[in-house]
Protein backbone atom coordinates (compact mmCIF):
# COMPACT_ATOMS: atom_id res chain seq x y z
CA UNK A 1 0.00 0.00 0.00
CA UNK A 2 2.92 2.33 0.71
CA UNK A 3 4.15 1.93 -2.86
CA UNK A 4 0.70 2.87 -4.16
CA UNK A 5 0.68 6.03 -2.04
CA UNK A 6 4.15 7.01 -3.29
CA UNK A 7 3.13 6.35 -6.89
CA UNK A 8 -0.06 8.34 -6.34
CA UNK A 9 1.83 11.35 -5.01
CA UNK A 10 4.31 11.12 -7.90
CA UNK A 11 1.42 10.98 -10.34
CA UNK A 12 -0.16 14.07 -8.80
CA UNK A 13 3.11 16.01 -8.78
CA UNK A 14 4.05 15.20 -12.37
CA UNK A 15 0.64 15.77 -13.96
CA UNK A 16 -0.26 18.83 -11.94
CA UNK A 17 3.15 20.33 -12.59
CA UNK A 18 2.65 19.83 -16.31
CA UNK A 19 -0.86 21.35 -16.09
CA UNK A 20 0.48 24.38 -14.21
CA UNK A 21 3.29 25.02 -16.69
CA UNK A 22 0.92 24.73 -19.65
CA UNK A 23 -1.60 27.06 -18.03
CA UNK A 24 1.06 29.68 -17.28
CA UNK A 25 2.54 29.47 -20.79
CA UNK A 26 -0.83 29.84 -22.53
CA UNK A 27 -1.98 32.56 -20.15
CA UNK A 28 1.13 34.67 -20.69
CA UNK A 29 1.39 34.13 -24.44
CA UNK A 30 -2.30 34.43 -25.31
CA UNK A 31 -1.55 31.96 -28.10
CA UNK A 32 -5.00 30.37 -28.17
CA UNK A 33 -7.10 33.38 -27.16
CA UNK A 34 -9.58 35.32 -29.29
CA UNK A 35 -9.70 32.93 -32.22
CA UNK A 36 -12.62 33.52 -34.59
CA UNK A 37 -12.30 30.43 -36.75
CA UNK A 38 -10.62 32.28 -39.64
CA UNK A 39 -8.28 30.39 -41.94
CA UNK A 40 -5.22 31.94 -40.33
CA UNK A 41 -6.37 30.67 -36.94
CA UNK A 42 -6.27 27.03 -37.97
CA UNK A 43 -2.55 26.82 -37.32
CA UNK A 44 -3.22 27.89 -33.75
CA UNK A 45 -6.12 25.43 -33.51
CA UNK A 46 -3.74 22.70 -34.63
CA UNK A 47 -1.19 23.78 -32.02
CA UNK A 48 -3.91 23.68 -29.35
CA UNK A 49 -5.05 20.21 -30.38
CA UNK A 50 -1.46 18.95 -30.26
CA UNK A 51 -0.75 20.58 -26.87
CA UNK A 52 -3.85 19.27 -25.15
CA UNK A 53 -3.61 15.96 -26.99
CA UNK A 54 -0.12 15.58 -25.55
CA UNK A 55 -1.54 16.48 -22.15
CA UNK A 56 -4.08 13.67 -22.53
CA UNK A 57 -1.34 11.28 -23.65
CA UNK A 58 0.82 12.22 -20.67
CA UNK A 59 -2.21 11.58 -18.48
CA UNK A 60 -2.29 8.00 -19.75
CA UNK A 61 1.45 7.39 -19.85
CA UNK A 62 2.12 8.82 -16.37
CA UNK A 63 -0.47 6.59 -14.71
CA UNK A 64 -0.63 4.08 -11.89
CA UNK A 65 -1.43 0.47 -12.73
CA UNK A 66 -3.54 -0.95 -9.91
CA UNK A 67 -5.34 -4.30 -10.10
CA UNK A 68 -6.06 -4.02 -13.81
CA UNK A 69 -7.01 -0.33 -13.74
CA UNK A 70 -5.10 2.83 -14.69
CA UNK A 71 -5.30 5.78 -12.31
CA UNK A 72 -4.67 8.76 -14.57
CA UNK A 73 -5.72 12.26 -15.64
CA UNK A 74 -6.28 11.49 -19.32
CA UNK A 75 -9.58 13.41 -19.38
CA UNK A 76 -7.98 16.58 -18.01
CA UNK A 77 -6.49 17.84 -21.30
CA UNK A 78 -9.74 17.56 -23.29
CA UNK A 79 -11.70 19.16 -20.45
CA UNK A 80 -9.66 22.32 -20.04
CA UNK A 81 -8.86 22.46 -23.72
CA UNK A 82 -12.57 22.46 -24.47
CA UNK A 83 -13.69 24.69 -21.59
CA UNK A 84 -11.16 27.47 -22.21
CA UNK A 85 -10.51 27.24 -25.95
CA UNK A 86 -13.55 25.65 -27.57
CA UNK A 87 -14.86 22.43 -29.12
CA UNK A 88 -12.32 22.12 -31.93
CA UNK A 89 -9.43 21.90 -29.48
CA UNK A 90 -11.36 19.93 -26.84
CA UNK A 91 -12.62 17.29 -29.27
CA UNK A 92 -9.30 17.09 -31.12
CA UNK A 93 -7.43 16.47 -27.88
CA UNK A 94 -10.05 13.92 -26.80
CA UNK A 95 -9.61 11.97 -30.03
CA UNK A 96 -5.84 11.82 -29.54
CA UNK A 97 -6.22 10.70 -25.92
CA UNK A 98 -8.89 8.10 -26.67
CA UNK A 99 -7.06 6.63 -29.66
CA UNK A 100 -3.97 6.12 -27.51
CA UNK A 101 -6.09 4.59 -24.73
CA UNK A 102 -7.72 2.26 -27.26
CA UNK A 103 -4.30 1.05 -28.34
CA UNK A 104 -3.61 -0.09 -24.76
CA UNK A 105 -6.62 -2.41 -24.68
CA UNK A 106 -7.84 -3.99 -21.46
CA UNK A 107 -11.19 -4.60 -19.84
CA UNK A 108 -11.89 -0.90 -19.31
CA UNK A 109 -10.95 0.27 -22.80
CA UNK A 110 -14.50 1.04 -24.02
CA UNK A 111 -15.72 3.13 -21.05
CA UNK A 112 -12.38 4.93 -20.75
CA UNK A 113 -12.25 5.87 -24.44
CA UNK A 114 -15.90 6.94 -24.40
CA UNK A 115 -15.40 9.01 -21.24
CA UNK A 116 -12.50 10.89 -22.82
CA UNK A 117 -14.53 11.69 -25.95
CA UNK A 118 -17.48 12.84 -23.85
CA UNK A 119 -15.14 15.04 -21.78
CA UNK A 120 -13.93 16.89 -24.89
CA UNK A 121 -17.36 17.17 -26.52
CA UNK A 122 -19.23 18.36 -23.42
CA UNK A 123 -16.51 20.83 -22.46
CA UNK A 124 -16.50 22.27 -25.97
CA UNK A 125 -20.29 22.62 -26.00
CA UNK A 126 -20.23 24.42 -22.65
CA UNK A 127 -17.59 26.83 -24.01
CA UNK A 128 -19.71 27.47 -27.11
CA UNK A 129 -22.79 28.53 -25.14
CA UNK A 130 -21.35 29.84 -21.85
CA UNK A 131 -17.74 30.88 -22.50
CA UNK A 132 -18.12 34.25 -20.75
CA UNK A 133 -19.45 32.64 -17.58
CA UNK A 134 -16.75 30.01 -17.09
CA UNK A 135 -14.63 30.55 -13.98
CA UNK A 136 -12.02 28.43 -12.24
CA UNK A 137 -14.66 27.15 -9.79
CA UNK A 138 -17.15 26.34 -12.54
CA UNK A 139 -14.47 24.58 -14.59
CA UNK A 140 -13.56 22.44 -11.58
CA UNK A 141 -17.21 21.55 -10.88
CA UNK A 142 -17.69 20.57 -14.52
CA UNK A 143 -14.64 18.32 -14.19
CA UNK A 144 -16.21 16.70 -11.13
CA UNK A 145 -19.39 16.04 -13.12
CA UNK A 146 -17.47 14.54 -16.02
CA UNK A 147 -15.45 12.40 -13.61
CA UNK A 148 -18.70 11.01 -12.23
CA UNK A 149 -19.78 10.23 -15.79
CA UNK A 150 -16.49 8.36 -16.26
CA UNK A 151 -17.14 6.31 -13.14
CA UNK A 152 -20.71 5.48 -14.22
CA UNK A 153 -19.46 4.36 -17.64
CA UNK A 154 -16.87 2.14 -15.93
CA UNK A 155 -19.60 0.47 -13.90
CA UNK A 156 -22.03 0.04 -16.80
CA UNK A 157 -19.74 -0.85 -19.69
CA UNK A 158 -17.00 -3.01 -18.14
CA UNK A 159 -17.76 -6.76 -18.44
CA UNK A 160 -18.25 -9.18 -15.56
CA UNK A 161 -18.91 -6.40 -13.02
CA UNK A 162 -15.21 -5.57 -13.11
CA UNK A 163 -16.02 -1.85 -13.26
CA UNK A 164 -18.06 -2.05 -10.06
CA UNK A 165 -15.21 -3.92 -8.39
CA UNK A 166 -12.73 -1.23 -9.45
CA UNK A 167 -14.92 1.57 -8.13
CA UNK A 168 -16.00 -0.09 -4.88
CA UNK A 169 -12.90 -2.09 -3.91
CA UNK A 170 -9.94 -0.13 -5.31
CA UNK A 171 -8.82 3.53 -5.32
CA UNK A 172 -9.91 3.92 -8.97
CA UNK A 173 -13.16 5.80 -8.32
CA UNK A 174 -11.76 8.21 -5.75
CA UNK A 175 -8.65 8.63 -7.89
CA UNK A 176 -10.72 9.78 -10.86
CA UNK A 177 -12.77 12.13 -8.67
CA UNK A 178 -9.64 13.71 -7.19
CA UNK A 179 -7.06 13.72 -9.97
CA UNK A 180 -9.04 15.03 -12.94
CA UNK A 181 -10.80 17.95 -11.16
CA UNK A 182 -7.52 18.84 -9.42
CA UNK A 183 -5.74 18.92 -12.77
CA UNK A 184 -8.46 21.15 -14.22
CA UNK A 185 -8.35 23.40 -11.15
CA UNK A 186 -4.57 23.85 -11.37
CA UNK A 187 -4.53 24.53 -15.10
CA UNK A 188 -7.50 26.93 -14.94
CA UNK A 189 -6.13 28.89 -11.99
CA UNK A 190 -2.67 29.24 -13.53
CA UNK A 191 -4.12 30.20 -16.91
CA UNK A 192 -6.45 32.84 -15.48
CA UNK A 193 -3.89 34.33 -13.10
CA UNK A 194 -1.30 34.54 -15.88
CA UNK A 195 -3.79 36.28 -18.17
CA UNK A 196 -4.65 38.77 -15.44
CA UNK A 197 -1.00 39.48 -14.76
CA UNK A 198 -0.38 40.23 -18.45
CA UNK A 199 -3.48 42.45 -18.61
CA UNK A 200 -2.27 44.53 -15.63
CA UNK A 201 1.03 45.24 -17.33
CA UNK A 202 -0.63 46.53 -20.48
Amino acid sequence: MTDVVVDFMTLIGFNLGFAALLGIALGRSGLLDNMKGDFTDWIRYSIGIVLFGIMSLVGSIASIQYEGAMLNVRDGGPIYGGLWFGPIIGIGAAIIGSVYRFSLGGATVIPCCLATIIAGVVSGIIWYFYREKITVVIATLIAVGLSIVHIVLLILLTPNNFGWYLVSETPTGIGILILVPLSVLIFSWCYQRSKQAVAKKQ
